[in-house]
């Protein structure tokens, strides 16, 4: 028994243009197969990650105004910085003071002569 020959797709193509008197068109090299990338690593990829975080990070959208003062948004009260302690302070003195207008023996009296001294160097009384 013969095998029968199979033909390509592209042999049955070349031989009906060859048939028909018609030229074969020129047809473009293929491209050239894409050479592999070496393989990144865990580590070169990561540095690459973090160049491009800090490239996003340090481009401002915003469009001019001054780089030291920080973006507020409309309607948006700008941060207050270094309230806490004056306000620790207040609540101390008034306390203080409270304690002393109900019951000034809590002061010693040492206290209240060295303050009455240090004060009458500045203000007559």
């Amino acid at each position: 028994m013969q095998r029968a020959r199979s033909t390509s797709v592209t042999e049955l193509r070349a031989s009906l243009r060859a048939a028909s008197g018609k030229p074969e068109p020129d047809l473009p090299k293929p491209p050239k197969p894409r050479k592999n990338k070496r393989a990144e690593s865990d580590e070169e990829r990561m540095q690459k990650a973090e160049r491009a975080a800090m490239a996003q990070h340090t481009t401002s959208l915003l469009k001019g105004g001054n780089p030291n003062k920080p973006y507020v948004r409309p309607g948006e009260r700008p941060e207050r910085k270094g309230g806490l302690v004056w306000q620790l302070l207040l609540v101390v003195v008034v306390a203080g003071g409270v304690a002393y207008a109900l019951d000034p023996s809590i002061v010693p009296p040492e206290w209240t002569d060295t303050a009455r001294d240090f004060v009458g160097q500045y203000i007559k009384i």
